[in-house]
């Protein structure tokens, strides 16, 4: 919610036309609204119910997270489960996170459809809902109208996703650099998703993957074409339909997420970087790097440098 009241004060000021987008608090029954006291003992006190939440314009339906045995929450909250259910029906999204995908799959929301989870509950979760297509490998799946996240981690780097398709790149650039340095999406869809239109080339993920593992090698079209066993032209034009970039752009992307990392892990020189991801020349790196994140590769460094620990 923070990040996204961020977006809008950041769209706002730069005058953006879609400033609407909002985050509310609805509590799980119909009864009267009162403070919902969360497992660490902070308390929240909702906007809304699930009856006067039937009023408002919804897009999308965020279920966090369960501390704890998720069937006995499950169990007290059979009216969230008919809303939910209601809901779905209508075509409204809805994004689960970790354990709160329960909520979901004890509906039958998630029949059939891929699906993840809190690591920790895999083995749970299998033999509770055998139905359920089960991502192990995946922080993310996405299946018709309904995500799940498998950790809140997963969840602010589909929030970022969210904040550059509602506003731009450049607001979720800010917000991903005061918010979250240690983020490192998979893909720019970043889910592993199945019968939608967001639905990524099966072709085109095999060569994603394969350029995930060798960010640091010079990125040939051709060469990824013939990995595809696909023309160039075909390649060029599938690849940019399912990832909503050029082959060349997501192998900077590759790059310059590489570069975060080593800026932020290490104390290797630009020149050593720019080695290790492939660039000859540091110049042509430490362009690309800034047209990327908006900062220099010694000004990332300080930045993110800044936020650790110091315990001296």
């Amino acid at each position: 919610m923070e990040m996204i009241s961020s977006a809008r004060s950041i769209a706002r000021i730069r005058r953006a036309k879609r400033v609407k987008w909002d985050c509310l608090v609805v509590a799980a029954d119909y009864e009267q609204l009162k403070a919902i006291k969360l497992a660490n003992g902070i308390q929240i006190l909702p906007t809304h119910n699930l009856q006067t939440a039937d009023h408002l314009e919804q897009t999308t339906i965020f279920i966090p997270p369960i501390w704890g045995n998720p069937e006995a929450v499950i169990e007290k909250n059979s009216l969230l489960i008919d809303w939910l259910i209601d809901k779905h029906q209508q075509g409204i999204e809805i994004v689960a996170t970790g354990t709160g995908v329960c909520l979901l799959a004890h509906a039958g929301l998630l029949n059939g459809k891929v699906a993840t989870t809190h690591w920790y509950y895999f083995d749970e979760f299998e033999r509770r809902y055998p139905k359920v297509n089960l991502q192990r490998q995946h922080f993310i799946t996405q299946d018709g109208s309904i995500t799940c996240t498998g950790s809140i981690n997963a969840l602010v780097d589909l929030t970022l996703y969210y904040i550059e398709n509602e506003f731009d790149k450049e607001v979720s650039q800010i917000i991903e650099q005061h918010y979250s340095h240690e983020i490192n999406r998979t893909y720019d869809k970043p889910w592993f998703a199945k019968g939608a239109s967001r639905h990524p080339d099966e072709g085109i993920i095999e060569v994603q993957q394969w350029m995930q593992t060798h960010y640091y090698q010079n990125f040939d079209l051709k060469a990824l074409a013939e990995m595809a066993n696909m023309s160039t032209r075909n390649f060029s034009r599938r690849f940019k339909v399912a990832v909503g970039e050029s082959v060349l752009s997501y192998g900077i992307d590759l790059k310059v997420q590489a570069a975060k990392e080593l800026l932020k892990d290490t104390n290797l020189s630009h020149q050593d970087i720019a080695d290790r991801l492939g660039y000859k020349d540091n110049a042509y790196f430490s362009r690309q790097f800034k047209l990327q994140t908006k900062l220099t590769a010694g000004e990332y460094r300080e930045m993110v440098r800044g936020k650790l620990f110091n315990l001296s």
